[in-house]
């Protein structure tokens, strides 16, 4: 009893993995996951032990097997094993469909292993072992195909005999269906094996076209000019690459016009662009299978035909035309290939063919456009994947390319220019990359309508950006935005460009009826995220103009949090509400120390999640410095100010980092233990500070910081012993403030040592400028007697003497100061 029952309980246990197993793979089969149910069928295969349930699974295992190996891609040399594997234990499963299966796959890898053969030069090595591989598969085909058309006669007459003969009948079609697709795996087969042998060309050739025919279902008899559009199915690839083989049959009997009018006919009638875009590769390679590479390279000339199709076409036409340069050795047809992959941006194959060629020194013509924008698209290729030294070759490569403008085609000149504006905007030169793409645009919006309104939103965006940090730009940033929603309506940035039109308006508006207006975009539109980050902005402006009204900052607190909790808000948006909290919460009396801890803790979290985490992370930076301010805790803001002083050069965050730290170094320079080094540290951070406000003479008289930046700079200088970087820092401020006596004294005295003639005329303006008995006259008189005592001592003493004299009561440093150069003239004059 014991034995019945652990018997009957390991049935039940069978029955239940059984049911599981049927239930996983009808899930797996309703999604058509074959990769996956091919996988647990091989898997209940090996480990099911009742025969019955094997039998079962390698029944559904070889049907399986059938449908993947007419699939595209995939291991099919794999697949092919594995067949033949199941079929040598499971023979009675091998249904004609999985024979013609076989045969696909194997067709398949003979045709890409004869491409390869063709790719790697036409070389004899390997030749023999394809030919006999394409021999055995064209025997096998044509022994599959006899057996079917007796299976498919037998149905028939078994058919005439039968009362019900339905599903006859129907196996009958299926059959047929088979052999037809063993005359389309025949007729290329044929072919193939017609190019490489010369002395059966004529016979193999007649045997190809036979089988395409009965492929296609036409008269033997008829002559193919004889047929129009209304005998073929353009709908079907099969039949659009059957005609396609006898076009190339006809390529390869030299009957070029039989060729072209095949060809004509899947071009203006193929249901898909795709067969419609192969026509021209179909002619290319049909070309190179002969030999007749002179007669291929001029199918690919035909640019306007080439520049109709869509980028994929173009890219997969050129990969045809890169794999046949080896058996070419056409340097025509490898300019060809490089120029277009350059002009569709397909830059890993481009690099590769462009660095292969250069290994094997097939070089384009040095200096011409094509080598330069050939070059620089490879080097900015590189530039993106990781190699950032590329970018100066790059740049210098394609600014190289546009000195040929007017000699050079527009269209590549455009591409050319639309690279190197990108290139400009890595390098942070914004404007003049803004000017590039928007020049790139307009050239291109006649041939390539994608890239020009790609070029005219960054044009848009990248000024945008600029007006970010310039109001002045504004007016131009709207403007690029409304011509681009006007002209690229259909755009995928169209309905952006609209909001951030809408957002400079809202600008002008009161912020209540901003607000109003934000509130009326739908949750569905795909700026709801954007119109929530707009809203907290608005309700933050609307608190700064009404601060102690306590509600406006509840509604700017309320619109960020709901910011940072929605679902159409991404992580940008959501880092973005919480700067502005923070930025809020430190401009408040009475900051709550821990809520602004735990917003920042939140910023350091989504700052990995952004588009620029560099940017993020140095504003976030920026906000740790204020917050140390706030607190007073002085050791941490200067931490965070030397960090933003090295992270944030070129952002908007340098400026603060650099005011912060000069703030600390000034401290330290001017404490009794300052040194060459502190010297050092502050000259470098008022250098990137003063360079930062501007050294123009506009700049300098609409900043009183940028003054005072060049002014403590030269002063640094001074007192570090660089006089001759002081006095040029000075002369900018003198020459643009000539009055200014500070800046004259301060020029005088960089002067005094190198060029005293010059600076005995600025402390002579200087005394006779300044008031009598002033700080300054006292200065100017006694620095003129020291540059006068070099030369008559006793002139010096006597303009000493005279200026005590008129002094009236003379302070008393500045008795001790003329004393002691009275005292040390006269010492000079004894000796």
């Amino acid at each position: 009893m014991i034995f019945a029952s652990i018997a009957a309980g390991q049935t039940e246990s069978q029955d239940i993995e059984f049911r599981e197993n049927e239930k996983l793979e009808a899930w797996l089969e309703t999604r058509k996951l074959d990769g996956l149910l091919q996988e647990q069928l091989e898997s209940r295969l090996e480990s099911t032990l009742d025969a019955t349930d094997r039998e079962r699974v390698a029944k559904r295992l070889a049907s399986l097997y059938g449908k993947r190996l007419l699939s595209v891609g995939g291991d099919s040399q794999q697949l092919l094993k594995r067949t033949r594997e199941l079929i040598s234990l499971y023979p009675r499963f091998e249904s004609g469909r999985l024979r013609v299966a076989m045969l696909h796959a194997r067709y398949l890898e003979s045709e890409k292993e004869f491409r390869d053969w063709i790719r790697d030069g036409a070389g004899v090595e390997g030749k023999k072992k394809l030919e006999s591989k394409l021999q055995s598969l064209e025997e096998d085909i044509s022994n599959a195909l006899a057996a079917l058309m007796r299976r498919s006669d037998d149905l028939f007459a078994a058919g005439q005999l039968s009362r019900d003969r339905r599903d006859l009948d129907s196996e009958r079609q299926t059959v047929e269906a088979e052999a037809l697709h063993c005359q389309f795996l025949a007729g290329w087969s044929s072919y193939f094996l017609a190019t490489m042998r010369e002395q059966d060309r004529t016979v193999l050739l007649q045997q190809s076209e036979l089988r395409f025919r009965e492929f296609l279902q036409l008269d033997q008899q008829t002559l193919l000019v004889d047929y129009d559009s209304r005998w073929f199915d353009f709908s079907s690839a099969w039949h659009v690459r059957a005609i396609a083989g006898l076009a190339a049959i006809a390529t390869a009997r030299g009957d070029e016009s039989l060729a072209l009018r095949l060809y004509k006919l899947i071009e203006s009638n193929a249901m898909t662009r795709e067969s419609r875009e192969a026509v021209i590769r179909f002619r290319f390679l049909g070309n190179c299978y002969c030999g007749k590479y002179d007669a291929a390279t001029n199918v690919v000339r035909d640019r306007r035909k080439i520049a109709a199709m869509s980028r994929d076409g173009r890219i997969r036409l050129w990969v045809a035309v890169v794999e046949s340069l080896r058996a070419s050795g056409s340097s025509e047809l490898r300019q060809l290939a490089l120029n277009g992959l350059t002009r569709n941006m397909a830059g890993e194959l481009l690099v590769r063919e462009y660095e292969n060629g250069s290994k094997n020194e097939v070089q384009t013509p040095p200096n011409s456009f094509e080598s330069c924008w050939i070059g620089g698209y490879a080097e900015f290729w590189k530039s993106e994947n990781g190699e950032p030294n590329s970018v100066v070759k790059a740049r210098q490569l394609l600014q190289h390319a546009l000195s040929f403008e007017g000699e050079a085609n527009e269209n590549d000149i455009a591409r050319c220019r639309y690279l190197l504006a990108w290139l400009l905007l890595k390098q942070k030169e914004t404007e003049s990359a803004i000017g590039m793409f928007a020049q790139a645009a307009d050239q291109l919006s006649g041939v390539d309508s994608q890239l020009a309104s790609e070029s005219a939103w960054l044009a848009a965006k990248n000024a945008l950006r600029l007006s970010g940090r310039d109001a002045s730009r504004v007016n131009d940033a709207w403007n690029r935005l409304e011509r681009f929603v006007r002209t690229w309506p259909d755009s995928t940035h169209a309905n952006q460009a609209s909001f951030e039109k809408l957002k400079i308006e809202l600008r002008s508006m009161p912020a209540t009826d901003a607000i109003r207006r934000l509130n009326e975009i739908s949750s569905n539109d795909e700026n709801h995220g954007a119109s929530l980050l707009e809203t907290a902005a608005q309700n933050y402006r609307l608190w700064q103009a009404q601060p102690d009204n306590p509600g406006t900052f509840k509604d700017f607190s309320a619109a960020c949090r709901e910011v940072s909790s929605s679902r159409s808000t991404n992580a940008g948006q959501k880092l973005r509400s919480n700067f502005l909290l923070i930025d809020a919460m430190l401009r408040m009396k009475g900051q709550d120390n821990e809520e602004v801890a735990l917003l920042l803790q939140r910023c350091a979290t989504l700052a990995d999640q952004v588009e620029e985490p560099d940017l993020a992370r140095t504003e976030l930076v920026y906000y740790r410095m204020q917050t140390a301010i706030g607190q007073g805790d002085v050791d941490k803001a200067h931490e965070m100010a030397a960090k933003l002083v090295e992270t944030g050069k070129g952002t908007r965050f340098e400026l603060p980092g650099l005011i912060q730290m000069a703030q600390f170094l000034d401290a330290s320079v001017d404490a009794e233990n300052s040194n060459a080094e502190s010297y050092a540290s502050a000259i470098e951070v008022y250098q990137r500070l003063s360079q930062r406000l501007g050294r123009e003479t506009d700049q300098l008289k609409a900043s009183a910081n940028a003054r005072v930046a060049l002014a403590r700079l030269g002063e640094l200088q001074q007192l570090a012993g660089q006089s001759i970087e002081s006095e040029s820092n000075f002369q900018i401020l003198v020459d643009s403030f000539p009055n200014n006596a500070n800046y004259l004294r301060n020029l005088a005295k960089a002067k005094t040592d190198r060029a005293p003639d010059s600076a005995r005329q600025i402390w002579q303006r200087l005394a006779s400028g300044s008031e009598a008995g002033s700080d300054l006259w006292f200065e100017s008189k006694l620095e003129l007697a020291k540059i006068l005592g070099n030369q008559d001592k006793a002139s010096a003493t006597k303009l000493l003497k005279q200026t005590m004299q008129l002094g009236g009561d003379l302070p008393e440093t500045w008795q001790r100061s003329y004393e002691d150069a009275i005292e040390q003239f006269g010492q000079s004059e004894k000796r």
